[in-house]
């Protein structure tokens, strides 16, 4: 199997080089599609490249794209509208079409048709099967081992006959075919072994439990060879797989030595010794990135995170990473510098949901209090009552403003959680993710304080439920 897929993964770059400069074209027609803009982001040699498909007043779109240079999985997509799991390729000539009323209604009308449809058929007869068995059932539900473990060999017998239907007869005429059909068998393979190393976490097994669970369930001889480069092919490999068994390990290492935990780097240098190659270096960038974003909260954060990257991203072959996680580093820092006390706060214009649009400039002369949330997180929901009694305090005073803001939304979600929750302040959409991005909103509920000229007053306000507090700073705002 080894000597095969190298093989074929030369001749597939082989054939990558002689054909370079063939265009992907994708075309067709996505009907009920409440955005007019998808994104199509394709991997070219570790580079993200986005590209945009517009889509007209009756939904059709044509794409041709010379940023597709290798052949890959790809979504086209943007907050409502997204159609998965699209096989693409240079030269490839695909037409699509799709009702995008809603996300299951797309499932079921997707149709793909021209040069490459048979690499992508495996696609359309999953979903078939799954629409006919109209079963709900999820593995993450599953917490008895052995239903668990049948509902796992069922869907193993089911991937298996199906690779066999798409895949099962040579298709010449494609110089991809081959290529994914072993993407499509090395994905399966991967979120069913994801599935086994996960399910501790889903049962709540003890240490003891999930040590014997993974070691009789788990195959074996793929944790031995994980970073045997024939399985990056494989996103489930990539996404899932291995960032599951560090975790494993993790779990196993913070059981013996508890002070582990205490090593916020820890899990950094557990990659460091366990990966090799073109893995390695692929979970590392983004487990920095993760640490960037999400663990450096202020300059102190920063500066010691940047300190202890350093040598891993000097170790680093893909100079795009490379690059990458530097001005990872440099966004962060500049994103601190923009939101601290007294700087100007970041400017929006927004829609409101009686489609009024509104910006930061109107309501200068008042404090603000801002509410980043959205309709899907319950946290933000949760705290709508105590916010209402915020509200209520100030109802009638005109110097303060409560806004909120949904980023990262579905407008029809957003509009629907409105109407159910029924704030009474003013409510604007964040439809392209500006805000999200110029306030830092990685981790919602958000809330922030503007002082009356427009100014940083708390990047981190206190929650409305922490209303003594919330309370105080604002009089003391409405005071200045």
């Amino acid at each position: 199997m080894k000597t095969f897929l190298t093989l074929l993964l030369i001749a597939v770059v082989l054939s990558v080089q002689a054909q370079k400069t063939e265009p992907l074209i994708l075309q067709g027609q996505i009907a009920n599609s409440s955005e007019k803009e998808l994104y199509l982001f394709s991997d070219s040699l570790g580079k993200i490249k986005p590209d945009t498909l517009r889509l007209d007043n009756e939904g059709r779109f044509y794409l041709k794209t010379y940023n597709v240079i290798s052949p890959q999985k790809v979504s086209m997509r943007n907050r409502n509208t997204q159609i998965n799991y699209l096989y693409v390729a240079p030269g490839y000539n695909l037409t699509i079409i799709a009702d995008a009323t809603d996300y299951p209604t797309s499932i079921k009308t997707t149709k793909i048709t021209g040069k490459g449809e048979e690499s992508n058929r495996y696609r359309e007869i999953y979903f078939k099967e799954m629409i006919a068995r109209n079963d709900s059932t999820q593995w993450y539900d599953i917490t008895d081992s052995n239903k668990f473990l049948n509902y796992i060999n069922a869907e193993k017998r089911l991937t298996d006959s199906l690779e066999q239907v798409a895949f099962g007869n040579k298709v010449d005429y494609d110089p991809y075919f081959s290529y994914f059909a072993e993407m499509t068998h090395m994905d399966n393979l991967f979120i069913q072994e994801y599935m086994k190393m996960a399910f501790s976490r889903v049962a709540e097994l003890n240490i003891a439990q999930t040590r014997e669970f993974v070691e009789k369930y788990v195959n074996a001889e793929l944790l031995k060879d994980i970073n045997n480069e024939d399985y990056f092919i494989s996103d489930n490999y990539k996404v899932w797989y291995v960032s599951e068994y560090l975790d494993y390990l993790l779990k196993l290492d913070y059981d013996k030595n508890p002070a582990l935990r205490e090593n916020n780097f820890y899990n950094i240098e557990k990659i460091n010794e366990v990966l090799r190659g073109k893995i390695r270096e692929h979970i590392l960038f983004n487990k920095l990135l993760g640490k960037i974003h999400y663990s450096s909260g202020n300059f102190q954060q920063l500066n010691e995170n940047r300190e202890k990257a350093r040598p891993y991203v000097a170790s680093f072959e893909n100079e795009y990473y490379k690059q990458a996680v530097e001005n990872a580093f440099n966004e962060k820092e500049q994103l601190l510098y923009n939101t601290q006390k007294g700087q100007p706060a970041p400017t929006f214009t927004l829609k409101s949901d009686k489609e009024k649009e509104y910006s930061l400039s109107d309501f200068k002369g008042k404090v603000i209090y801002l509410d980043l949330w959205a309709s899907w997180c319950a946290p933000c929901r949760a705290a709508i009552p105590a916010l209402k009694k915020i509200h209520d305090t100030y109802k009638n005073d005109d110097r303060i403003e409560i806004i909120g803001i949904a980023v990262n939304d579905g407008k029809k979600e957003w509009l629907n959680a409105i109407k159910k929750d029924t704030p009474q302040w003013l409510q604007l959409y964040d439809e392209t993710g500006a805000i999200s991005r110029s306030y830092n909103a990685i981790a919602i509920p958000k809330y922030v304080l503007i002082d009356k000229n427009g100014n940083i007053a708390s990047f981190n306000a206190p929650f409305p439920s922490d209303s003594v507090k919330l309370i105080a700073e604002i009089n003391k705002l409405l005071e200045e």
